[in-house]
Formats: C-alpha cells, structure tokens, sequence
C-alpha cells in the first residue's frame, strides 16, 4: 500500500488527486482504480514483504468510524496535512463494501503530532460526496501503535532413526540376510509410535465433528499406514469433510463464512481456521499451489509433523496397495525397507523435491521390478482388478479397487531368490535401464518402450482393458523417468524429477549394485558386508551435453554474444523437424536451393515458430518489432564450411609426413602441382577431421600430394577445425504489459476443471487472459525484450537468448527466470502435442524429407578433386 501522492501541493478537492503505488510500480488515474488497486490481492501480496513497523512507526496515524467514506475521500483529506506515501486499507466485515479503518503513513515524522494535536481532536470532519446538503463524516485519529507479540515456544523434534546405532548394530552381525532383518528391525514404526498417530488422528476428527462437517472422517495414509515407515516419519492424513451439516450457535463462530461447496483451497483454509484454536497444532501452514493442496502443521506433544490433504482416496488406496504388496511375500518388506533407507542415507528419496523422488516414487520402482521378474513376485494391478465379482471403486473417474483375497488369485511361480539376491539385482536392473526410452508400469508389470505410446491403437496391445491415458493432459511420456501411477494412470509420478536426478539416481544404484553383489559370496564379502552400502564414494555420472552455448558463441561476433548473457536450451524432436520442414516451411516458398544448409535453417527457424507461439498465443504478449529501438533484424548469419575453405591455401612443398585422413581403402597420395583458385573452390567435404598445416591430403585420383594450411598460420601445429555450421537469428521484440507469470499455477489448479479437450495452446492462452483480468493498462509495458536464436546444424536443440530494451524494476530478471524452465516445458508440450495429432505416421518412423546431418560424423577428410566432374555435389533436399 505504497503510494506517492505526486500533486506537491495540499488539496481540499473531493477528486482523488493522480497517485502512484511504490511498490507495485503502477499508475493510478483516478478513484475507481485507487480503491480497486489497494483492496487487490497482488498488491496486498507486495505489502506482505515489507517491514511495516520499521517504515511506519513514528509516521503513521489510525483512522476509524469512517462511515460511508471511500478511500479517494479519506486520501485527499488526509493529503491536507503533508504528504502520503502509504495507505493500508481495512474492510468491515460486518458491512461489506465499507471501509472499517485505514492507516495513513506520512512521509515526515512532523504531520503526525499536528494531527493528533489537541487542536485538531475530534474536529476532524470529512465532507461525504454525493450529498445535498453537504454532510461530512466525523472520523476518529488515533496514533499507530505496535504490540509485541511473543512467538510461541517451537515443538520437540520428533525421535527419528539414529544411523550411528543402525551402524552399530549392523557391525557385530556377520549374515547379510540377518543384518537385512535388523535393519527392518532397527527403523520400523513401534507400537507406541503408531498409537501416537492413531490419538492425532481421532482428535481431529473430534475436532471436526464439532463444527459443521459433523461427519467427516479421517482416512490415514502413507508410510505410516503402509508398513515402511521409519521412526519420526510423517503422518499423511486425507480429510473427508462429508455433507455440512446446518450451523448452530455452538459453532457459528467458528465457519460463519464457510461456503456450502468448497474447493480443494477452500477446504485448506476452512480446516487452518479450525486447527488453530486448537494448542497442540503449532505452525500450521497451508501449501495451496501444490498439485494436492494440503495443510501442514506439527503436533505439539510428539512433534510429529502431519500433512492433511482433501482431495479424494486415492492415495489411501494407493497405501492400501503398497500395504498389501509387503503382504504376499515376506521378502517384499525388507527389500522395500533397505532400499528406502539406503536413499534415505544419500538424499535420493523423500520430501522436499529438487533432486529427491518422493518414498513412494521409489516404492513403485521396487513393485515393477518385482512384477517384471521371470518368476515374479508380484501380480499385476490390472490382474488383481480383473478378477470375477470384484466391484468397482471409481474415484475421479478411475477404478482404484484391487482384489486382496489371495484365495482368489492365480498362484505365482516359485522364486527361490534370498531377499540379499532379490536387492542385487534391484540395483543392477535399475542401474542399467535406460530410463529416457522406456515407460514402468505396475498395472501391467513391464517396461514398455515410449515409442509403444504414440497412439491409443499402439498403447491397447499392453493395455487392452484399461481406458485412454494419452492426449494433451494424459501421461507424460516426456519426462526424465516415466513412471505410471497404479490406479491413477495419467499420473507419472516422477513428472518432477529432473535430469540431474535421475543421473544421481543411476550412479548410486551403480555402486551400490557393487556392493550388494559382492556380499552374495562368502569369498566376496567385504568386511561389514551391508555396511559398506553406506559409505560408498559415488561418482556422478557424466552429464552428455551436445554443445554448450559458449561453444557457440565464439563463433558468433562480439556484437552478438551479449545477447545471450540470458540464455537457455530448447530441445526440438527430429519428428517434429520433419514435420516442419514440410508443413510449414514449405508454405513459405521454394526450397530447392537451398542445399546443404536446409537442416539447419529447419531448425532455427521451427525453434523460431515455436517461440513465437509460446510468447505471442500462449502468453499473450505483443510482437513490437518497429517500436522497440535495437538492432535490426537479420534474416541468418551462417558460419558455414565454404567460409573456412576460403583460407585454406596451398603451397608447393614437399610433404615427408603422412597421416591418415579418413577410412576410405580407395584413398591414395597426392603429388605436388599447381593448383588454381577455381580447382581448390572444387573442394570436396568427404568426412569430418582436422588437418593442419603439413598433412598430407589423398586424392582419389592419383598419386598427388598436396599441402594444406590456415592462412596466416604462425605454427606447423597450428590446425583447421571443420565444424557443421551454425546459424543465428535475431527474432522478433516483444512487449509484455501484465506478469502472467506471477499466480499461473494457483490459477492452473483452480482452472483446471475447465481444461476438459482444450489444447495446449488454448489452455495456456486462457490463463494468460485470466491473470490480465482486471488490470489497467499502463503507460509503458511490464518488459520489452527482443529474442535471439543460435544453433549448429544437426544438434536437435537450438539455444535463445533474451536482450532486455526495457523493465520495471526486476520485471525482466523475474521474467527470465521464469521463462528459462516454462518455455523448455512449454515447446516439449507443444511439440509432443503436435507429433501425437499427425498420427500413428509419424509414430512408426516415417523418413524425414530432408538431408539428415549425423551428429557422429564428426571424422572428414577434405579431397581435391583434378576435375570437376569427379566433385560430388551438395546434398540436395529430396521431395
């Protein structure tokens, strides 16, 4: 509530005067946004990060009994007494639409002894517009104060497993199965733990009963429930409100403002309003942008720290099912427990996101390693819903009902594996998988390559029985690890995880495979045996990176690289490309000419077309390229192989020194001869290598030896690097004049009701127009940038940087930091999208019509041709 009176002189107009607010950096023109301004949650947020006590005490006054007066009014009359520079705005809650106070801040310490002056006491009349007669409103000034609050005294940590006796206790077993056992033995959840848990859960729901949801029911889930929970773990509970009931005094003060039908969030703060009369739930904290929303809080007494969630049962039955899994076979657990601990030791699992799947992520990793075994453990989910007589049990549209009557259940093979063999081969299995290529699926109990999930036809074969789980908001096949949630099956649980994770994930299941299949012998063992899995040295694996940005910058002009001080990767897939070189690029003009350098163009010019959907369809800004003063636009600047070649000379020297220049048997020597600037401009790229000054160079033609050097080249060592080419774009300048950055996700979640058959395009559109609702246009826009596009030719991806013209305050860097992991998502969306609707075509691996660049011809031996007729021309696009 920020705001800058900008008029120097005091006023006694009833007009609120031009203002400004500080903190949101916005223009105010007149009354009507003044008030909607300073009563909007945007602004409210901004305020929240200020130090109010610091900035106003001293400065500020508290005005009441206002009446029927508007915040224009009370403005212009408290502008009178010096200058405003922050206004915080109380609403009455027994009245709606009336103000019940406002704090005024000045910005001298002076103003506020003259208005609190006996003088001045209770002649403090403001005139009320729109009366005949004139009335005016007595307000009462009173001085801002501010009370000390003491914090309340945080809660004891929760007991929690203490590693060094699991290391102790391990050290003086000998049997790696017997120090299995006691791990399991050491981390499980003892009976007072569990009753602990068992009294929260019936407190809150006594809690609950006494308020309008008289019928509510606790449901608890999680590791708790599931029989893999370690001391101090958390207590997840999904809260069923049920039908409110009719509200009674006893209640009344407690969900006077409840509504009757009730969002995911608007359960949250219902459930936090009701929690914090009660002692024992200290910090309670709502988490309302999650994909579940939940309220966190810790138990006092226990200092367990419990999640209460309210969207539907699924996770409960999702427990229910990981529950019954450690139940069919008495090696589940163990198993289960030993590889949850071991990622709980190095950071690979449990809360807080960032580089760590969640436990139960990992759990399912156990069960589909199990369920794809020769002899499995495990039935499958489909199995264990397909048998006769089991009905139904639909929650958000999928059947999450299971059969648990083992009775009724095919008997599996006999898998005469030890628990300590079943752990080696989970992390050499895992380990070895490539997780970018396949789908894990419990429902069916296999990995399933992603080219199977192209279409509904292809996916039907491995689940005949299951309903459509592709499209625009279907499973995301895209990610780093695809992992399907049992009953949910649009869900991949590992839709969070990042590369880097999942490369972490794979060199610790590296090592400890080591580990685990050297205890299987006795001769083998190491001293300590399973103690060893803990204080392995890990080393992570290498991240393949095609090329960095820097790389391609040294070949840009110095002009250009600032461009990209703000840059970052977009991935394109060579379907994709294929699709564009003939679809869109072809509506553009003929292309028969240009040659060679078509892969190239595709790529920079599809990354081109994609950001400008994202930025101009998806985010609503406005494309401003004459408005906005850089530099001007170039259509392509190359760094192409017959730029290089031009410095390439030749020199009439005898070459003693041999080296081989490519593969080709059919290769022989060159003699020395005279060469024209016509002959070496018949150059033929044959191969990719390097050769420097000195190496000799084969013809195919004879027994000719040629030099070849760089021009100006000061060493015999120094050498030519023939590279692919790249190619950079200056692109379009863009203004944006409303953050739809700021709030998308809450306002995915509360939309997401609605997204039912849109695209991807339309759905991002729509919320980019939502977030602009009820924003004035100011003078001068958020951000305007101009984008700049690099690329080398064949490497799949092209990188775009972000010039800054203008911004408000941080808007850019804020921008910025936003659009660097949104727009990477965003064009794998579209583009996935776009691939899915050509259809099972483009899903069985059509050619692509253009000249495809390997990446791996990386060896090139440059041959000089006698005649032009033995030169081979370009490759040319086909069709």
């Amino acid at each position: 509530m920020n705001i800058t009176n900008t008029m120097n002189t005091p006023t006694t107009n009833t007009t609120s005067p031009l203002m400004r607010c500080d903190i949101c950096r916005v223009t105010l023109p007149d009354s009507s946004t003044l008030e909607s301004h300073f009563t909007g949650k945007r602004h409210q947020k901004a305020v929240r990060s200020v130090d109010l006590r610091a900035q106003q005490e001293g400065k500020a006054v508290y005005l009441t009994k206002l009446g029927e007066l508007r915040l224009p009014e009370v403005h212009s009359y408290m502008s009178t007494f010096g200058t405003v520079v922050n206004i915080a705005v109380g609403e009455n809650k027994d009245i709606p639409g009336r103000l019940h106070h406002v704090i005024v801040e000045f910005e001298s310490e002076d103003v506020v002894p003259v208005v609190l002056s006996k003088n001045m006491r209770d002649k403090h009349l403001v005139a009320v517009p729109g009366t005949d007669p004139q009335k005016f409103q007595a307000i009462k000034i009173y001085e801002r104060k501010f009370k000390e609050r003491a914090r309340s005294p945080s809660p004891p940590a929760c007991s929690s497993v203490s590693h060094d006796q699991v290391k102790l206790r391990l050290a003086i077993i000998e049997d790696c199965e017997e120090q299995l056992e006691e791990l399991v033995s050491l981390t499980h959840l003892n009976d007072e733990d569990v009753q602990f848990r068992v009294n929260i859960c019936k407190n809150i729901q006594k809690t609950f009963s006494r308020t309008l949801f008289s019928d509510c029911v606790i449901y608890p889930f999680g590791s708790s429930i599931n029989g893999l929970g370690f001391h101090g773990c958390d207590l997840d509970i999904y809260l069923d409100l049920g039908e409110q009931q009719e509200m009674s005094s006893s209640n009344s003060s407690l969900m006077n403002d409840i509504p009757v039908t009730m969002t995911e969030q608007q359960k949250v703060r219902a459930a936090m309003k009701v929690l914090k009369e009660i002692p024992q739930c200290a910090r309670l904290t709502p988490i309302l942008a999650a994909r579940v929303p939940i309220l966190k809080f810790i138990h006092r007494p226990t200092g367990i720290h419990c999640d209460i969630s309210f969207k539907n049962r699924t996770s409960v039955r999702n427990t229910e099912y990981i529950r019954f899994c450690t139940e069919t076979d008495v090696r589940v657990r163990p198993l289960m427990v030993a590889v949850r601990y071991m990622a709980r030791h190095y950071g690979l699992a449990g809360g807080g996101g960032g580089l760590k799947m969640s436990n139960y992520a990992l759990t399912m990793l156990v069960i589909v390693y199990l369920q794809q075994l020769e002899m499995p453990l495990l039935h499958t989910v489909s199995e264990l819903q397909e048998v006769p007589g089991l009905e139904k049990d639909i929650i958000n549209g999928w059947n999450c009902n299971f059969c648990k009557d083992f009775t009724q259940l095919r008997p599996l093979p006999v898998n005469n594996s030890t628990t300590l063999e079943l752990l080696a081969g989970f992390f050499q299995f895992y380990s070895q998988l490539d997780f970018a290529s396949v789908v894990l699926s419990p429902v069916v109990g296999k990995v399933i390559p992603r080219t199977e999930f192209t279409s509904d036809t292809t996916v039907a074969n491995h689940f005949p029985s299951a309903p459509s789980f592709l499209g625009p908001t279907g499973l995301q096949t895209d990610k780093p690890i695809c992992l399907q949630d049992p009953f949910e099956l649009t869900h991949n649980v590992c839709r969070n995880l990042p590369d880097k994770a999942v490369r972490y994930l794979v060199s610790h299941m590296r090592e400890a495979a080591l580990v685990v299949t050297s205890c299987l012998a006795q001769e083998t063992r190491p001293v300590g045996g399973l103690l060893n899995l803990f204080s392995m040295e890990v080393r992570m694996e290498v991240e393949v990176k095609e090329e960095s940005v820097e790389s391609l910058l040294q070949d840009l002009d110095l002009s250009k690289r600032d461009f990209f001080l703000h840059n970052f990767k977009i991935s394109l897939d060579k379907k994709y490309l294929t699709w564009f070189s003939k679809t869109v690029q072809e509506k553009d003009g003929d292309q028969e000419d240009q040659g060679a350098g078509v892969q190239s163009d595709t790529q920079v010019e599809a990354g081109a077309h994609l950001v400008g959907v994202v930025l101009g369809d998806c985010l609503k800004m406005i494309e401003q390229e004459a408005d906005i003063e850089s530099i001007p636009v170039e259509d392509c600047t190359k760094t192409d192989l017959n730029d290089m070649i031009k410095d390439i000379k030749v020199e009439d020297v005898k070459i003693d020194t041999k080296v081989d220049v490519g593969k080709d048997d059919n290769d022989v020597k060159c003699d020395q001869i005279d060469i024209s600037d016509k002959e070496l401009s018949e150059v033929h790229i044959k191969d990719v290598n390097e050769i420097g000054h000195g190496d000799e160079v084969k013809s195919d033609s004879g027994d000719l030896k040629r030099t070849v050097s760089l021009s100006g080249a000061e060493t015999p060592s120094k050498k030519l690097k023939l590279q692919l080419p790249i190619v950079y774009r200056a692109g379009a300048g863009w203004t944006i004049w409303s953050q739809v950055w700021a709030g998308r996700r809450k306002m995915a979640t509360l939309m997401e009701k609605e997204r039912e058959n849109m695209s991807t395009v339309e759905w991002e559109a729509m919320l980019s127009s939502k977030l602009g609702e009820g924003e004035y246009r100011l003078t001068e826009p958020e951000v305007a940038f101009r984008v700049h596009l690099v690329g080398r030719e064949g490497a799949g991806c092209v990188w775009m940087g972000l010039e800054k013209i203008q911004s408000r305050k941080k808007a850019f860097e804020s921008l910025v930091t936003w659009l660097s992991s949104f727009v990477p998502d965003l064009v794998a969306r579209l583009v996935k999208e776009k691939v899915g609707q050509v259809g099972e075509q483009m899903g069985k691996g059509v050619e692509p019509s253009l000249k495809e660049v390997s990446s791996k011809d990386h060896e090139v031996a440059i041959v000089i041709d006698k005649t032009v007729a033995d030169v081979a021309a370009p490759p040319q696009m086909s069709g």
